[in-house]
């Protein structure tokens, strides 16, 4: 599969990038608040609100990356006492409950966060942030995880072309 070619994968590999960049502003961040606290006993009002927030992004938004990437982490206790030939449809099988289960918290999140939009739902807190902006993160995220697992649904069904070997022709 090539996966530098198409919108979705770069989607995905943006998102990515932006997960790497919100962790590193979570680092900055939560160093500040606590230098703020312990140093000049002036904490931030704002820091563990954002960096909340920003954890349900890390959760739910880059997957998409994570996914293409195929740098997940993998549990192989069962599949390497299974018969390669069903080690072998496995992966359709994974890609086809994955896009299940996204639709499922893509419609539930989309719920969520339009509830809170209609009601004017905001945090309790100095900042008071709608409660839309992390509930929309929900459905963001599984929707281009989603899409992420279409593509590895269709690469797995249609035939990869075999590179060749030096010495050997196709």
């Amino acid at each position: 599969m090539n996966t530098s070619a198409g919108f979705i994968p770069r989607l995905s590999r943006t998102v990515g990038i932006l997960g790497i960049a919100a962790m590193a502003f979570m680092v900055v961040s939560l160093f500040y608040d606590v230098m703020m606290r312990y140093l000049f006993a002036a904490p931030t009002h704002w820091a563990l609100e954002v960096n909340t927030f920003l954890l349900l992004f890390l959760c739910t938004v880059p997957t998409a990356d994570v996914l293409s990437s195929d740098v997940h982490i993998r549990v192989t206790f069962l599949t390497e006492r299974m018969p390669p030939r069903i080690v072998e449809r496995l992966p359709i099988l994974r890609a086809v409950a994955g896009i299940l289960f996204c639709a499922a918290m893509a419609w539930k999140g989309s719920i969520m966060s339009w509830q809170a939009w209609q009601h004017n739902d905001r945090m309790s807190t100095s900042l008071g942030t709608p409660m839309f902006i992390p509930y929309l993160l929900l459905p963001l995220g599984f929707i281009l995880l989603g899409l992420q697992y279409a593509i590895l649904l269709r690469s797995g069904l249609t035939p990869q072309p075999k590179e060749a070997q030096p010495g050997q022709q196709i």
